[in-house]
């Protein structure tokens, strides 16, 4: 019976450090990221469809935005459906080959190899698929019956059907099989991965933690399940239309655009009623809401000009920046300040090591940099890209590329308690 319990210790400190390595991950990617976009500034004012530029993006999108995100679900789910995850032995072949695949691919894009490409994105579509396996199972019986549950079931359907498009977009490259325009079967891809995985879970977590942070204690909208579905219609019918090449484009970027108003309208009545004092972290929620509107206006100009044209292009590369580092990337930064502390302290508890707080465990003085130079450094790159100003964006990038390093060395310090004994 001890050995039993003994193991079944074992494999709930391994729940819960499993979380921690993919916030590590993330934090790294990101460094990583914004250590490298200075170099990327005359790329960037170009065309958006480079091999380096292509790099650069899933460094962010998958090695620090989707592994944030994945280390959040794996403490998140079971604790919001109150049930374990069903194989938690899947938990390190599927990091490893998380680590695998994502950095395969970033560094045979950098290479300009498609062959490696497509060989990493298989991995990762591996990795993914182990994820869903130890998500799914507690998810299915709360889909349509919790908002937050369903968003996410949905959204981890949109991030198998992206990976696997990615992969034959990739392999299609060596062997020439897929037919359409490279750009819109390119831009189905990216707004699958972008709204239909990375927006629809932020729409869902966010609906079920604001109501829990409130207080005093108020009720979700029942219009909240209709804005998720809304999402996920516009998602498919964009990407459809995106794949097939049939008109209606501009019809469902306007569907996604009325849907993401109507969160950003919800949650801004949700935060009005919780009226806590703004900290670094609101800041960012509120900076990230400001980004998704600039990303929403840029979408729809896209949605009814198209990218072919030089100012196209130059739109195209505004709206990535603004949905991928201004919208995701303040909403990731903005909610690790809450909980990647409160993830180490749970870890340190079940290990049974000295006793540390949240407080302790985090480092408030540079946020307030971090947030200047960060959010600054973005308008700045997206002033830069409409002139295609290559002065400007290297202004910019080196503002970016400050406040990340900053941000993450601070983040990377509370993670490593999550690994040692030791105390402040």
């Amino acid at each position: 019976m001890a050995a039993s319990a003994d193991a079944a210790t074992r494999w709930e400190i391994r729940g819960a450090r499993i979380s921690i390595d993919y916030f590590v991950i993330a934090t790294l990617s990101f460094a990583c990221g914004a250590a490298a976009t200075p170099w990327e500034a005359g790329a960037l004012t170009g065309y958006f469809y480079q091999a380096s530029v292509l790099a650069l993006v899933h460094t962010f999108a998958l090695g620090w935005i989707t592994a944030a995100i994945i280390g959040v679900m794996y403490r998140y789910v079971p604790a919001l459906t109150h049930a374990t995850l069903p194989y938690p032995r899947l938990l390190m072949p599927q990091l490893v080959l998380y680590v695998v695949g994502a950095s395969g691919m970033v560094s045979h894009f950098a290479l300009g190899s498609w062959s490696g490409i497509w060989s990493a994105a298989l991995v990762v579509i591996a990795s993914v698929g182990l994820f869903a396996a130890n998500i799914f199972p507690p998810l299915w019986p709360r889909v349509g019956r919790g908002v937050a549950e369903t968003g996410m079931f949905l959204a981890l359907c949109f991030l198998l059907i992206a990976a696997t498009l990615g992969f034959l977009l990739a392999l299609d490259k060596s062997y020439g099989f897929l037919g359409g325009s490279l750009i819109s079967n390119l831009a189905a891809h990216a707004h699958l991965a972008a709204i239909g995985w990375v927006t629809l879970t932020v729409c869902a977590v966010s609906y079920r933690m604001v109501p829990a942070l409130a207080l005093p204690r108020i009720a979700l909208p029942k219009s909240a399940a209709w804005q998720l579905y809304a999402i996920t219609a516009g998602v498919i019918g964009l990407v459809v239309t995106l794949l097939a090449r049939l008109p209606g484009l501009a019809l469902w970027s306007v569907v996604l655009a009325l849907a993401l108003v109507a969160y950003i309208v919800t949650i801004a009545r949700l935060l009005w009623a919780h009226r806590k004092p703004v900290d670094w972290s609101v800041g960012h929620a509120i900076a990230g809401t400001a980004w998704l509107m600039v990303a929403i206006t840029l979408g729809i100009t896209l949605a009814f000009n198209g990218a072919q044209s030089e100012l196209g292009a130059r739109v195209a590369s505004s709206y990535g920046v603004a949905g991928i580092l201004g919208w995701m990337g303040n909403f990731i930064i903005g909610v690790s300040y809450y909980l990647f502390p409160a993830f180490v302290v749970r870890v340190r508890s079940l290990r049974r090591w000295c006793a540390m707080s949240a407080v302790e465990l985090s480092r408030p003085r540079p946020r307030s940099a971090v947030f200047v130079a960060y959010n600054s450094g973005l308008a700045t790159m997206v002033a830069g890209l409409f002139v295609a100003n290559v002065a400007i964006c290297v202004i910019a990038t080196v503002a970016i590329a400050a406040g990340g390093l900053l941000y993450s060395g601070a983040t990377l310090w509370t993670l490593t308690f999550a690994y040692r004994e030791g105390q402040v």
